[in-house]
């Protein structure tokens, strides 16, 4: 609902409890992605990844967030 600050702390509640938590990962990464901060996605989004390879969406994300985290924008 566009209230990024209160979502980020609710996602770091949900990975406090479960780590592993794919789906806060991901949307993590996407809040960063849409508040333009390429670096936060990547790590957030690779995370995700590497729990659950088959996230088709967030991987379309990592890549944007690759593309702008190489030309230090998104």
């Amino acid at each position: 609902m566009g209230n990024y600050p209160a979502s980020i702390a609710d996602i770091g509640k949900t990975l406090e409890l479960e780590p592993h938590h794919w789906g806060a990962l991901s949307g993590l990464g996407q809040i960063y992605l849409e508040q333009g901060d390429a670096d936060k996605a990547l790590a957030a989004l690779t995370k995700a990844l590497e729990i659950n390879p088959h996230l088709d969406g967030a991987r379309v994300l990592l890549e944007r967030a690759r593309k702008g985290s190489a030309k230090g924008r998104i």
